[in-house]
């Protein structure tokens, strides 16, 4: 193998070790979100809040599994495995790419969307959909839709962080608590800006790995 295809190949390896820091990055990040939503699952709208943590999650899978299996490919400087891999990449791009364009295109509706979630939480809290206030104030450490005045003077135990719906919330804890509008507001306006603009640079790093494993797939032949 030439001087070129040489830096080709130990960058090409550089980069899938950066991917797969990256995926596991990824990982780590859908599953604080998905723990941080936290009870509020068991509410039967909660697949919206859910579905952009999962598909990190999933996606961060990919490109650990992907990266990992391309440093073993690269390594072994097969023409073959290289040119799979490069295709798995731009794969991988193009959903990137996706991802990156539809979060900041919906970014607006998609938080009117949790808005709006939050609304349906608070009219449909009963027994038969599981208070799914009480799970979003324990997940959120908030009180209230718009404010612990929405209780009136039956304040729940939730807005203390207790579980036992039995217990007495004490003021001195329940006004200190934001409303959860806000609160659940803010966690997705800063998670989205966090994965979109995440999502934008690994899916230009991954062109960059895309363009320099065609490149080195193609001294692989020649060599051959």
């Amino acid at each position: 193998m030439n001087c070129l295809s040489a830096m080709f190949k130990y960058l090409l390896y550089i980069l899938n070790i950066i991917f797969v820091a990256g995926g596991i990055l990824m990982i780590v990040v859908g599953s604080i979100m998905v723990s941080s939503i936290g009870t509020f699952g068991s509410f039967s709208d909660s697949v919206n809040a859910q579905t952009i943590p999962i598909s990190i999650i999933v996606i961060g899978c990919v490109i650990f599994l992907v990266s990992f299996f391309g440093c073993c490919g690269t390594i072994r400087e097969n023409a073959c495995c290289t040119t799979i891999y490069a295709v798995c990449m731009f794969i991988l791009f193009a959903l990137q790419l996706a991802l990156s364009i539809w979060i900041f295109v919906e970014n607006e509706n998609f938080l009117n969307t949790m808005n709006d979630l939050v609304n349906k939480a608070w009219s449909e809290n009963d027994s038969a959909n599981g208070y799914p206030m009480d799970a979003l104030q324990l997940s959120f450490q908030c009180c209230g839709k718009d404010s612990y005045t929405d209780w009136g003077t039956s304040v729940p135990a939730s807005c203390c962080g207790y579980t036992d719906r039995s217990r007495t919330c004490e003021a001195a804890i329940y006004t200190t608590r934001p409303p959860c509008i806000s609160k659940f507001n803010d966690f997705w306006s800063s998670n989205t800006d966090l994965i979109r603009w995440s999502s934008l640079i690994i899916a230009l790093f991954e062109l960059a790995i895309f363009i320099i494993a065609c490149c080195l797939a193609s001294a692989m032949r020649k060599q051959r």
